[in-house]
């Protein structure tokens, strides 16, 4: 498969990026192993820039509309201080199912709500 970036920027970016916690690292894999659409999942790059995004904006409070199994509601969980809040929604059981096993997983994980159903509901 052809990829959008350059490998060169690719290594730059991820050499010059903060480290994925343990717990997104396994996220991933287990994602990679056991979804149908793995490629939905977000990335360590992408992750390193959510936690960024969140950090300049100072961001306390996160919509997150499509879950998938959580990875990027983590990421954005860990960049949020001690009482922010990430509320995320997701249509899909199995991802959901996953999602909220790493939740538990992270010392972030209970600053995540997890809805199911649609996000049309939840607003």
């Amino acid at each position: 498969m052809r990829s959008l970036v350059w490998p060169a920027i690719e290594a730059y970016a991820e050499a010059h990026s903060a480290t994925e916690s343990e717990v997104c690292r396994a996220l991933r894999e287990e994602t990679y192993r056991s979804m149908d659409l793995p490629q939905m999942v977000v990335g360590p790059l992408e992750g390193a820039l959510l936690k960024v995004m969140a950090h300049l904006v100072r961001a306390t409070r996160v919509l997150e509309i499509g879950t998938f199994t959580g990875y990027s509601a983590l990421c954005l969980a860990e960049a949020l201080p001690a009482e922010g809040r990430v509320l995320t929604c997701e249509i899909d059981p199995d991802a959901a199912a996953i999602a909220t096993n790493y939740f538990a997983k992270s010392p972030h994980g209970r600053k995540i709500e997890l809805r199911m159903g649609p996000a049309l509901e939840t607003l």
